[in-house]
């Protein structure tokens, strides 16, 4: 995307003779000085650095180069690239060598300039600020260089809370309105693009420079991500430096994390507050939900609208938040009071949430744990005290759980429990919310964790090279394991994938229907099976998102059937999914073949890696399909 192919032999050396246009004369040569040089990078020529086209340094530390505008049009050839742009960066020229800020890579970030804009202007100034490039290996423009011929154009925002219409920016800037609908945070990032005098998608290969996301200038790639990390923000300004290439993205207002509603609360008159929050639903009940972020965790009593609330829906509270105490005044249990008076709002839904393993602590009294989704290893001291409560020695601590589930606990059995913490009677305990949070010895429980595959017995599992993939190891697929019991097949993954999809394809032995070309309907991918191994269903995620379950009912339909999963989590690198046999049409003895693969972004595109490995045509590229010839067999068994 960035205009590579670049012949930069001239600046490998500490002091470089160069071919100069057009003065000096070109048969002269000169020695470059050490400094900072502008470098244009088409790949369709060849061009040579000039000794005056140095950036000068100013008084405030950063370096600016001025070139009148004829010497541009004079002395860089016109473009014949597609997009009809230069693509400049900065060459540093030391005593020990060079270095590209932007790199030399095919792909590596550059500034387009647009010639016909050029010969509208009188001067062409260029900024440079090297001391704001903080990466290793000099690959970025971010923050770090720019030029003013985009400064007549108008600067417009796309993005998530436009929903993705274009808004031109005042003077750079865009400010979101304050709502529940502006509410970003790091299961809800907010997501933009900007463009550069662009108020509508690209249409064509010359508008594609003018639009900037991710640090780069392009009308492809991924979006720019804003609030992946830290606290929920309601409403964000973002303003775009084009002399810089510098985004800044700001709050408009931080909300509160849960533990400092806690701490609030603990230190308020009356203990009682007017605040707000925002979590991730953890348990339902008819009169109470419990949500957690990464802080902790905080029960919502009575929503107006709880029958529509549902585990892992993100949802924001505002409203009353305090604590009652129990009889003996021994304990606190911190709650948003609703009663009924407001609803809570849902944000996103299915987000998965992520586990605190509390294998060995005494959580009896620790109220860090309150409110949140935990998970241990025990072994069953106390089946049932004739209270609805077992205990577990689990490390040398004891872990009492309350038993709303129909499980019956053996003593001396060893299980994996997932469960909230919750205040019951007279002390903290661990409440698993149905029987799928509990696994016996030999079972598997959807947790993220693939430690209890090791001992599992009906499994079959292949691993792959974790730097096999032609796309690097931000798209490679390591490990795919496949395991059933009577009532479930069991299906996992270890991968990564970065803006970029992964699918499990399944082909089930003897069966008639499905189809050998993939190149169809929903997720269709350049991806084929030979003949007699035709494909019948398929889990897919984009990235590490939600995983959907499909089924190939014949050669030209696929159906969705997300409700066929009974359990799933996805949470980077670690995918799990349970689904019902008997929706598979499968039982006891029946045999699959199954293959992991990582795909593109596009319907045309086909797969970087393969677990088990497949091989590849020669001069294989993006949208080349590849026959999948190598699947492993599981037994239905």
């Amino acid at each position: 995307m960035r205009k590579g192919f670049l012949i930069f032999s001239i600046i490998l050396l500490s002091l470089l003779l160069v071919s100069c246009l057009p003065k000096p004369k070109p048969q002269d040569e000169m020695t470059l000085e050490n400094g900072y040089y502008l470098y244009f990078s088409n790949s369709e020529w060849n061009f040579d650095l000039i000794p005056d086209w140095k950036f000068i340094q100013q008084d405030d530390g950063k370096y600016q180069l001025e070139i009148p505008a004829l010497d541009l049009i004079e002395n860089v050839p016109a473009p014949t690239n597609n997009e009809k742009v230069w693509w400049w960066k900065v060459v540093q020229i030391t005593d020990d060598g060079s270095v590209a800020y932007g790199g030399f890579g095919e792909f590596d970030p550059s500034v387009p300039i647009d010639p016909d804009v050029v010969e509208n202007m009188d001067k062409v100034i260029f900024y440079f600020d090297p001391s704001a490039d903080n990466t290793s290996d000099h690959k970025t423009i971010a923050g770090v260089m720019g030029d003013n011929t985009k400064d007549a154009s108008p600067i417009y925002f796309v993005g998530s809370p436009t929903e993705w219409n274009f808004v031109e920016m005042t003077n750079g800037v865009y400010e979101t309105e304050k709502s529940t609908k502006t509410i970003f945070g790091p299961e809800n990032p907010m997501e933009f693009k900007i463009g550069i005098g662009l108020n509508h998608w690209p249409q064509n290969a010359e508008e594609n420079p003018f639009l900037f996301s991710e640090n780069h200038y392009y009308g492809t790639g991924n979006n720019t991500m804003a609030f992946t990390e830290g606290k929920y923000t309601m409403g964000a300004r973002v303003s775009f430096d084009p002399h810089y290439s510098k985004v800044v993205v700001e709050p408009l207002e931080e909300l509160p994390s849960i533990s400092e509603v806690i701490d609030s609360i603990d230190t308020a008159e009356n203990n009682t507050i007017e605040s707000s929050s925002v979590g991730v639903v953890n348990y339902v009940y008819n009169t109470y939900v419990f949500i957690q972020d990464g802080t902790r965790g905080i029960e919502i009593y009575k929503p107006f609208n709880i029958s529509d609330l549902k585990i892992g829906d993100l949802v924001y509270v505002e409203g009353e938040a305090k604590y009652y105490e129990n009889n003996s005044k021994t304990t606190k249990v911190y709650e948003y009071n609703i009663n009924n008076a407001a609803s809570v709002t849902v944000l996103k839904s299915n987000i998965e949430l992520l586990l605190e393993d509390i294998t060995g602590d005494e959580i009896k009294d620790n109220w860090n744990y309150y409110g949140k989704l935990v998970k241990f290893n025990g072994e069953c001291t106390v089946a049932n005290d004739g209270f609805g409560n077992a205990s577990f020695l689990s490390n040398g601590a004891t872990i009492v759980v309350k038993n709303y589930t129909s499980t019956t606990f053996e003593v001396g059995a060893e299980y994996n429990i997932v469960g909230v913490v919750m205040y019951n009677y007279d002390q903290l305990k661990v409440v698993p919310r149905d029987e799928n949070d509990i696994a016996a010895p030999g079972q598997i429980i959807i947790d993220g964790d693939l430690s209890e595959w090791t001992d599992y017995a009906t499994k079959t599992i292949t691993i792959d090279a974790t730097n096999d993939s032609i796309w690097g190891d931000t798209n490679d697929v390591n490990w795919v394991g496949i395991a059933n019991d009577d009532e479930y097949l069991y299906v996992a993954a270890n991968y990564k994938a970065s803006g970029n999809g992964f699918i499990i394809y399944f082909s089930k032995e003897g069966e008639t229907g499905g189809a050998t070309d993939m190149h169809f309907g929903g997720w269709s991918r350049a991806i084929q099976t030979q003949d007699g191994t035709p494909i019948h269903f398929f889990v897919a995620a984009w990235e590490h998102q939600d995983p959907q379950l499909w089924t190939v009912d014949n050669t030209t339909t696929k159906t969705q059937h997300d409700d066929y999963i009974v359990l799933k989590n996805n949470t980077d690198p670690i995918m799990e999914v349970k689904i019902k046999l008997s929706d598979l049409g499968l039982s006891i003895g029946d045999k699959i073949k199954f293959v992991g693969t990582i795909v593109g972004s596009s319907d045309d595109s086909s797969s970087s890696d393969t677990a088990p490995d497949n091989p590849y045509p020669d001069n294989w590229d993006w949208n080349v399909p590849i026959t999948i010839i190598n699947m492993t067999e599981h037994t239905i068994q």
